[in-house]
């Protein structure tokens, strides 16, 4: 048992978190840097990968490190320029917008 649920922890915690969100325990809005790993993981890039395909950005401004990327995705840095947010969304495959909108679901009701 103790084997099985080491193999499906991800799956089993990304359940649970899902659970709560739908109850309404945990909020479903998603950082800047939250949106940036998920992109970044969902295309099963590293950070070096990004780096490295960021080169080829037409500006040089556009260009991100490997360290500015984690700092990014951590939270640490919050104020990304447009020629850098531009070059990570040709990268991911996104528009500019879509890294900003919130989630417009309404927050279920407190029950007494």
């Amino acid at each position: 048992m103790q084997q099985i649920l080491q193999r499906n922890k991800k799956r089993i915690l990304q359940l649970f978190v899902d659970l709560a969100k739908e109850a309404g325990y945990i909020s479903s809005y998603m950082t800047l840097a939250e949106k940036l790993r998920k992109l970044r993981d969902g295309k099963n890039l590293s950070m070096t990968d990004v780096a490295q395909l960021s080169e080829r950005a037409e500006d040089r401004r556009g260009r991100i490190t490997q360290g500015y990327i984690s700092r990014l995705e951590s939270g640490k840095e919050t104020n990304p320029s447009m020629m850098k947010l531009q070059t990570l969304c040709r990268i991911y495959t996104v528009k500019p917008n879509e890294l900003f909108v919130t989630n417009n679901r309404k927050k279920p009701r407190k029950t007494r």
